[in-house]
């Protein structure tokens, strides 16, 4: 954990730009590709006129779509790192949308979408709720990746915490208060397990709602309402986690003649 420290120290402060520096212009595109034998549609943030950082995979909830994390495409987009957005295959077979990207990561791999091959370093993978068991569990089987953030994740099948002490990537969760929407914490629970947990925030305050934005009625009744501030708490979190991953995997990739001695 002390080395991890270390070097996130070095990467934060290598990348502090694209995370504070001024918003950069920001293409987006929709296109259908086929996940684990279906067809999805997928929305693309990419940053225009810099110098693409990384690229972060973001997964929806359960019943949820791509639509509801387009504040959060659009803001990682703006701070450098191209945001590739999927409508998910299943809403009953969770481990079938793990398997959905994992197939996406494979395609970015070889180069899809209008993007040149995307190398594992210079990807995370995020999801939200049940998103975030989706993405976890692909981490899992994608060795090499520069990282996973859960947000508010939730494991409605058990599988979560066997997933999470195979990861071999550091991981970063964020968590909303407990609920009967994120099952009352569950997320804590995949957190304890990850072989190699970076931290793990609790936002003060924050609903299961307040990590998709926008949200819509349906969520804020059911789950507790939502926040524009707290909202946009989680945004940044999420971005600064997503730099601080990158900046790790850069900085680890680096020969050791090319680290400067303190």
């Amino acid at each position: 954990m002390a080395r991890l420290a270390a070097w996130s120290i070095i990467g934060v402060a290598a990348f502090a730009g694209l995370a504070h520096g001024a918003p950069a212009a920001v293409r987006v595109t929709t296109a259908m590709v086929e996940l684990a034998g279906a067809e999805q549609q997928v929305d693309v943030y990419r940053p225009q006129d810099v110098h693409m950082r990384g690229v972060a995979v973001v997964a929806h909830g359960w019943t949820r779509s791509r639509s509801r994390h387009s504040d959060l495409g659009r803001a990682l987009a703006e701070a450098g790192v191209t945001a590739v957005i999927p409508d998910l295959p299943n809403v009953m077979n969770l481990w079938g949308n793990g398997d959905a990207i994992v197939d996406l990561v494979h395609r970015l791999e070889g180069g899809v979408l209008d993007l040149p091959p995307v190398p594992r370093p210079r990807l995370v993978l995020i999801g939200t709720s049940a998103g975030g068991l989706a993405t976890l569990l692909a981490s899992a089987d994608l060795p090499g990746l520069a990282g996973w953030i859960g947000l508010d994740p939730v494991d409605r099948t058990g599988t979560g915490k066997d997933a999470a002490a195979r990861l071999a990537a550091p991981a970063i969760v964020l968590l909303a208060e407990p609920s009967g929407c994120n099952l009352f914490g569950s997320g804590r629970s995949l957190a304890r397990s990850l072989a190699r947990g970076m931290r793990v925030q609790l936002i003060d305050g924050a609903t299961h709602c307040d990590f998709e934005s926008p949200t819509n009625n349906i969520c804020r009744a059911l789950c507790g309402g939502a926040s524009d501030a707290l909202q946009e708490q989680i945004r940044h979190a999420t971005i600064e986690a997503v730099v601080e991953l990158l900046s790790l995997a850069a900085a680890t990739a680096m020969p050791r003649h090319a680290v400067a001695a303190p």
